[in-house]
Order: structure tokens, then C-alpha cells, then sequence
């Protein structure tokens, strides 16, 4: 096998899945919504080895990481990961200091189509890629496809699966990123927020809202995509800040970055915030007003990563042996 690098690009929640209804499968409660970014991603090289399977990230061992790809290559191929004979080196592209910018999902993406380009060797079907990708991380299901996906939860593997439903010609989206740092791990997240007495409130709430997102996209309406993402982002936040360890995600940067977004919007600068879990802040505007945003947010002292529309997960060039 010739070595071969794999590439996925993160993603932005615009409709946010929080919570597991099936954590072997990773089942959210309800669907979800997201836009890869151009600008943030990770990548895994692959090699053939003689002997058991070995995998760095970041060039250090990972047992999080190597338990989930554990779950990728028995679905993919029926066999452990340690059978595969395969060497992989991954890590995220550029270096950041944030939490909540999708770099689960980009990691997830990338390591499924790379295990599955060497097993297979063939042009993958990315829904049914989406269903593996979903077993490393939910969100990575919807990377695997890219542009504006959504990710369909249902009752069982089969019917949980992603599919990009627009792109950058429906909605020539821009986000200016603002990466903050967190000690919270996401998965203690996920778990905390069943114990929020408005939980069962924002599975109805968000379910409804996928529709009026879908809707928004393809209607390249982003005002109404920036309105009802910033909606998505209070509530996510509110049903983690009402569990039962009251867990608090925001940071001051975060709500000094928000009340910005509001004054510039105020400007008639078109703006709206969006958060994942993490407090990290995507500010989605225009390609009008995206170098205003970028520059009101830099001046405050903070890094700024600007990104459009992405791609999905792909295999970019064969790598040196």
C-alpha cells in the first residue's frame, strides 16, 4: 500500500446535539445541524507496517482516541484495529488553544475515510461512511459529508446518518472564529445536561428548529440562520448551566465577545454569535462585512480565524514512505 494522507476540515453546530440517547451508537436525541469550516481540520497519515497497528496523535499515544478508532475499524472491517498492520500519525491543523471547535469531529472524519480508503481502496458512500464516522463521535458524521449537513437521528444505526443538503452556492456563509480555552471535557457535558429539568423542552425545541434551519439554508436567508443560531446556542447552555453540577462553559471572554457581536449588529454590521460546547465563539456575517467583524474582535485582543464554506473529509495526496 502506498502511504496516503487523509484530510477533514471541522465544523460549526448550527443546531446543536446535546446529550446521547445511545452512547455505544452515539444516537443523539434529536437531529442536528452543522457547516464544515475552510479553515480548521485534521489530518492522518497512513503507512503499512509489519506487525500490530500503532496510531499517534499529535505524535503521542492517545487511549481516547485509539478507543474510538477501535470502534471505526470493527464496523469498517470486522477486525481490531492492532490486526490492520497500519501506522497512522494524526493531528489538527493550525495549532490552537480553544475548546469547543470541532476538532472531535474533524479527527473522527479524517481517521474513518483513512481506514476506510485502506481497507477498501475504493470511492467511498458517504452516508453509510456517516453512520462509521458517528461511532468515533455523532458530530463527525455530519464532516464526513460537508457543506451544510444534517445529521438524521433515529432509532437505530441504520437510520442515523448525515447528508449534505446545501453549500457555499445556497449560502455563501462567513465566520470569523474566536478560540477560547476550557477545562470542560465535552462528554461530561453531554452526560450533565439529562439531569436539567428543561432537557425534555429542548429536545422539542431543537427538533423544530432543524426544519427552520434547513429551510433558512437553502433559502440563503442568513439572517434568519445567525437568529436562529445564536436561539440554538442560549439554550445549549442553559440546559448545561441547569443540570445537576450547574456546569459553566461561558467565560467573561466569551460574554465580552457576544455583547460585541450585539453592538456591531447594532451598527447594521450582520453578525451573529454561535457556540458549541465550549466557549469559543463563531461570529457568522457576510463576505461584506466578515474583515469588520474580523478587525472589532482582533482589536479586542483575540485570535480570529476566518472561514467559509468546507468540503468534506477527502483523501488530498499520498504521502512520503
Amino acid at each position: 500500500m502506498t502511504p496516503f494522507k487523509s484530510v477533514a476540515n471541522t465544523m460549526q453546530a448550527l443546531v446543536k446535539y446535546h446529550g446521547l440517547k445511545d452512547w455505544d451508537l452515539r444516537i443523539p436525541y434529536h437531529d442536528s445541524i452543522s457547516v464544515n469550516t475552510t479553515s480548521l481540520g485534521s489530518e492522518a497519515t497512513v503507512r503499512e507496517v509489519e506487525g500490530p497497528s500503532s496510531m499517534l496523535v499529535e505524535g503521542k499515544k492517545n487511549a481516547d482516541a485509539l478507543k474510538r478508532i477501535e470502534r471505526v475499524s470493527k464496523r469498517l472491517t470486522g477486525r481490531s484495529f492492532e490486526e490492520l498492520g497500519l501506522h497512522i500519525d494524526s493531528g489538527n491543523f493550525p495549532v490552537v488553544d480553544g475548546k469547543g471547535l470541532g476538532f472531535s469531529s474533524s479527527a473522527g472524519a479524517a481517521l474513518t475515510l483513512a481506514l476506510h480508503h485502506a481497507v477498501a481502496k475504493k470511492e467511498p458512500d458517504y452516508a453509510a461512511l456517516s453512520r462509521v464516522a458517528r461511532l468515533f463521535a455523532a458530530s463527525a458524521s455530519r464532516t464526513v459529508v460537508g457543506g451544510f449537513a444534517r445529521l438524521h437521528a433515529g432509532r437505530s444505526d441504520e437510520d442515523t446518518y448525515a447528508e449534505k443538503f446545501a453549500d457555499e452556492q445556497d449560502l455563501p456563509l462567513r465566520t470569523v472564529i474566536a478560540p477560547l480555552g476550557s477545562p470542560v471535557h465535552t462528554e461530561d457535558a453531554h452526560k450533565e445536561v439529562e439531569s436539567s429539568p428543561f432537557f425534555k423542552a429542548r429536545i422539542e425545541s431543537a427538533t423544530k428548529r432543524c426544519d427552520e434551519m434547513e429551510k433558512a439554508i437553502k433559502g440563503g436567508d442568513l439572517r434568519k440562520v445567525g437568529e436562529l443560531a445564536e436561539q440554538d446556542t442560549l439554550e445549549l447552555h442553559s440546559i448545561t448551566m441547569t443540570g445537576k453540577n450547574r456546569m459553566i462553559i461561558m467565560s467573561p471572554d466569551t460574554i465580552r465577545i457576544i455583547t460585541k457581536v450585539r453592538e456591531m449588529r447594532s451598527n447594521s454590521v450582520e453578525a451573529y454569535f454561535s457556540m458549541q460546547t465550549g466557549p469559543s465563539v463563531f461570529i457568522n456575517t457576510n463576505e461584506e462585512d466578515q474583515d469588520k467583524v474580523k478587525r472589532a474582535i482582533s482589536k479586542m485582543g483575540y485570535r480570529t480565524i476566518l472561514s467559509g464554506v468546507g468540503r468534506g473529509a477527502r483523501i488530498v495526496r499520498a504521502a512520503p514512505s
